[in-house]
């Protein structure tokens, strides 16, 4: 779709941006004549410095060198009896840091007339890369198909272009510039029309329905982007600075104090952080194969209504979307390499049919292997079965359905004691789906200072029809169920005293039918080494609770706060923070994100929040505004 490519809005976009001149522009008799007496431009920004600071020695486990079997030996048993000891040949890392950046943004506007305004926003993000990376030369041997395999890359987002090449094309961004280490996106780049009730909001831009800190349940125009801090970024901010900015047509209208609010929208996914990047949630032992260039070309919609019914505020959506996180899926690897390696053994093609790739950045052993599909949350019986089932080379090599856990253990060591070492290859896909949403808010009355006092209660409650989810067993046959999600948010201010201003609280739940926080599948939770994911209970439903405090200083210049995020299946994330801002140029952020996933007797992965439990840090921002 013609509209949506970047060069067309860089041709309306450079002419504007040549308008500028400095921080202020003088008009002439001639530009005035031109532009009319409402001409005006102002601009602000800040640079500024980001680092987060490990807590504790734990690495990320996603990543090459933050595997626990690192370095440790490892017994594996073939289907015939035969046995051997394996170690993984990296050390592990042993970094101090989870981020080191520097970062700026530029924000410009413009009012050209009455009606017509433009913005435009410039981020830019420096990774100083103070990490022990990894470094494919120090696996003998390894030579894994796909860029992102082979070295660290922060930020460029690449995917398999129409031909299926693995990891051959940058992803069509909405005016997005990144390389290895550097990242520059224009997030907000549009024109504005208002005449009276009329709102007509042009170009790229994200879209905010939500406000909630944490959850996500109205807040669905835009997936997140998680290159640069994952979701641990600060959380008062509400994923403002998240949001995947794309090409959009937003009208908003109001009739009789109604808002009526649409877009039209050029679909982009979610964006993980690469393989071996601090942030990385998808194992490293994984070639992904992102398919995203099949629906480059599609587009999202959506309605939102908002109004006044008495006392009682009422908002109520409809979109018709692709999902931003996507599902994943074995695929064929594509790869023609041997499964043994030696000389005379012609079975790579066959094994190019498979969806595995002879790597020793791979798996090694069934231990391995049943640990990362209790970390995946997928289920590592029916993982292996999907592998053979749904591949007939597979089967043509000599694998075989299993029906248990110690059979799937040793037909997996079997493999991996002939290859040295099997990488994953699966498919990211994207899938449409139709969503709806109902949302209630309710000022209550009380008694002055009492727990009623101008109290605020809102409602939210999300459908989708059809939604699909990755499978625990990665088979193609993706799960496709109806999913309800709610949640109940209740806030206010309240003077605890005269000799502070008010303190806000913000308490939340959330109620999901079908996955977690993050998109996952119940039916992929408690996986564990010895134990397949289909043969724990399954979670009916996923309930989290927030709550968070702001409290800021009597002269303002300090404000105080903490959030805290509970998955009731036993995991926590607590972030107490503090910000300064003295009244100048200068401003300080400061906070500990500190999580636990094994707050009872069960397995952690039965919760959500166990995925990010070796990210225990502690945040600091230094910035300087003009």
């Amino acid at each position: 779709m013609n509209m949506f490519k970047n060069k067309q809005l860089l041709a309306v976009g450079l002419p504007v941006s040549l308008l500028v001149s400095g921080g202020a522009f003088a008009q002439n008799e001639e530009t005035k004549g031109f532009w009319g007496d409402d001409f005006n431009i102002s601009y602000s920004g800040f640079v500024g410095y980001e680092t987060a600071v490990k807590l504790t020695s734990d690495e990320n486990p996603y990543n090459q060198r933050g595997n626990p079997f690192n370095e440790i030996a490892v017994a594996r048993e073939d289907l015939f009896g035969n046995t051997d000891v394996v170690t993984r040949p990296l050390d592990m890392a042993d970094n101090d840091f989870n981020m080191s950046i520097l970062r700026g943004k530029f924000d410009l506007d413009m009012r050209l007339t009455n009606k017509l305004s433009f913005r435009a926003e410039v981020r830019g993000i420096y990774e100083l890369d103070p990490y022990e990376n990894f470094e494919l030369d120090r696996v003998p041997g390894a030579d894994p198909a796909g860029e992102l395999q082979r070295e660290p890359n922060f930020f460029e987002y690449l995917v398999s272009d129409s031909d299926g090449d693995l990891q051959d094309l940058e992803a069509p961004g909405a005016l997005e510039w990144a390389g290895e280490d550097y990242f520059v996106d224009l997030p907000r780049f549009y024109l504005d029309y208002q005449d009276g009730a009329l709102l007509v909001r042009a170009g790229n831009q994200q879209i905010a329905w939500g406000q909630s800190l944490f959850f996500r349940v109205m807040d669905i125009p835009n997936g997140l982007d998680l290159r640069r801090h994952s979701v641990l970024d600060y959380v008062p901010e509400e994923f403002s600075d998240k949001r995947v900015p794309s090409l959009a047509l937003r009208v908003q209208y109001m009739i009789n104090n109604w808002e009526l609010d649409s877009f039209v929208q050029h679909f982009r996914p979610t964006i993980y952080s690469n393989p071996n990047t601090p942030y990385n949630t998808i194992a490293s032992q994984f070639t992904v194969h992102d398919l995203y260039e099949e629906v480059d070309d599609e587009a999202n919609f959506g309605l939102r209504v908002r109004g006044d019914i008495g006392a009682v505020t009422v908002q109520a959506m409809a979109t018709r979307r692709y999902g931003t996180e996507g599902t994943f899926r074995w695929t064929k690897s594509g790869v023609n390499k041997s499964l043994t390696g030696a000389p005379g053994d012609n079975t790579g093609a066959l094994m190019a049919e498979t969806a595995f790739e002879r790597d020793p950045t791979g798996v090694l052993s069934a231990e391995e292997w049943f640990t990362y599909a209790g970390l995946a949350r997928l289920d590592g019986v029916e993982g292996l079965n999907a592998s053979i089932n749904e591949f007939e080379a597979a089967q043509a090599l000599g694998a075989v359905p299993v029906d248990s856990e110690e059979l799937a253990k040793r037909e997996l060591d079997t493999f991996f004691m002939l290859s040295g070492g099997l990488r994953g290859h699966i498919a990211r896909e994207y899938h449409r789906e139709n969503v709806y949403g109902l949302g209630l808010g309710y000022t209550f009355s009380g008694a002055p200072g009492s727990i009623l006092d101008q109290l605020i209660a809102n409602i939210e409650i999300q459908y989708a029809d059809d939604r699909h989810f990755t499978n625990p067993s990665l088979s193609r046959d993706h799960i496709v169920e109806d999913e309800w999600i709610g949640s109940l948010v209740l806030e206010r201010w309240h003077r605890f005293s005269r000799n502070f201003p008010a303190t806000y609280i913000v308490l939340q739940y959330m109620y999901r039918s079908e996955s977690d926080i993050f998109g996952r599948h119940l039916s992929g939770m408690g996986g564990t080494l010895n134990r397949a994911a289909g043969n724990t209970r399954e979670p009916g439903n996923a309930n989290y609770i927030a709550l968070a405090v702001q409290q800021p200083s009597p002269s303002l210049e300090w404000r105080f706060d903490f959030a805290l995020l509970y998955d009731t299946e036993g995991g926590y994330l607590f972030q107490p923070a503090v910000r300064w801002r003295p009244g100048g140029a200068w401003g300080v952020e400061a906070f500990a994100n500190i999580i636990d996933g094994d707050v009872n007797d069960r397995t952690p992965n039965f919760n959500a929040l166990s995925t990010a439990e070796w990210a225990d840090e502690f945040t600091l921002r230094l910035s300087y505004s003009f």
